[in-house]
């Protein structure tokens, strides 16, 4: 990792944030803001759960009622949930919305299970039909009791990313798209800061961004008994709405460039690095044993 930022949060807040290494001659720093790539996903599913328990949307709407295409219609539940089946052109691809309406689907949604960008663009179109406001305008607002945290779409002044050519990646071409499955940039702040609201949340049925009812329905697994499409060797993750799920009751993300965001309500802390080089799990970082030695020390 050419540079990295750790941080720790529990319920009552941000415990410790460290800052470590260098790239391009500028030191990490704390407050560094980094792309989060897919960690985008369960912020954007916190953001479009508060419309849900609005009831300004609802989880079994389907996208052809703002999005007709040629493919059997998949439920906003199944969009946030990986189930839709479809398919998923590269992240850098232009004009990223319009593919709504000629996507192929590979399956019958919600009878299997498929890792799947082009469905937050699903959901960035309900959204948007639904509350009158555009996506990015709900993810402005998203952040704890205190206020708004800084979570933007916008790429200046954000850490460069590494190993992008070697992964094939146009990362120029990607952060035009604004892309809402991936596309957002934060700090480890934000995210230590969401991730201690929720841990109030489900301390104290608390509401900062969600219920504790809309959380757990976010956090119950739904895709463990269903099979998965053309699967991914050593890829046993399993999915609520917009978290993925591991070590029973932990819920959270990670994303393409090495950043990781982890909520253990068992051990009442969040856990997020921030780091920028791709390809970082095929070089052989092995973020399960810092998820481990986290749980370990945790829990001592």
């Amino acid at each position: 990792m050419p540079v990295g930022v750790l941080g720790i949060a529990t319920s009552t807040g941000i415990e410790e944030i460290a800052a470590f290494g260098s790239d391009e001659s500028r030191p990490a720093k704390p407050d560094d803001r980094f792309a989060l790539f897919s960690i985008t996903k369960p912020l954007v599913a916190l953001a479009t759960m508060s419309l849900v328990e609005r009831g300004e949307l609802g989880l079994a709407t389907r996208l052809s009622e703002v999005a007709p295409a040629r493919v059997e219609a998949p439920t906003l539940e199944q969009l946030l949930g990986h189930r839709s089946g479809l398919t998923d052109p590269p992240l850098d691809t232009a004009g990223s919305r319009e593919i709504l309406a000629s996507v192929d689907q590979s399956f019958v949604p919600g009878t299997m299970v498929q890792y799947c960008n082009t469905g937050y663009l699903g959901v960035e179109a309900l959204v948007n039909a639904a509350s009158g406001r555009s996506l990015e305008s709900r993810l402005a607002e998203l952040g704890d009791a205190s206020g708004p945290v800084g979570l933007t779409f916008d790429a200046d002044g954000t850490r460069g990313i590494h190993g992008a050519w070697e992964m094939g990646l146009d990362y120029a071409a990607m952060k035009r798209e604004r892309h809402p499955a991936a596309g957002l940039f934060g700090t480890a702040s934000d995210l230590l800061r969401i991730g201690s609201a929720l841990l109030r949340t489900l301390r104290s049925d608390s509401r900062e961004i969600v219920t504790r009812s809309t959380l757990d329905e976010m956090t119950r697994d739904r895709t463990s008994a269903l099979p998965r499409f053309a699967p991914i060797a050593g890829d046993a993750r399993q999915w609520g709405l917009g978290f993925g799920l591991q070590r029973g009751q932990s819920f959270g993300h990670a994303g393409w460039s090495g950043t990781q965001w982890w909520i253990h309500p068992d051990l009442d802390a969040c856990l997020v690095l921030m780091t920028n080089r791709l390809g970082l799990v095929t070089a052989g970082v092995r973020f399960d044993d810092l998820t481990a030695a986290f749980h370990e020390s945790r829990s001592r």
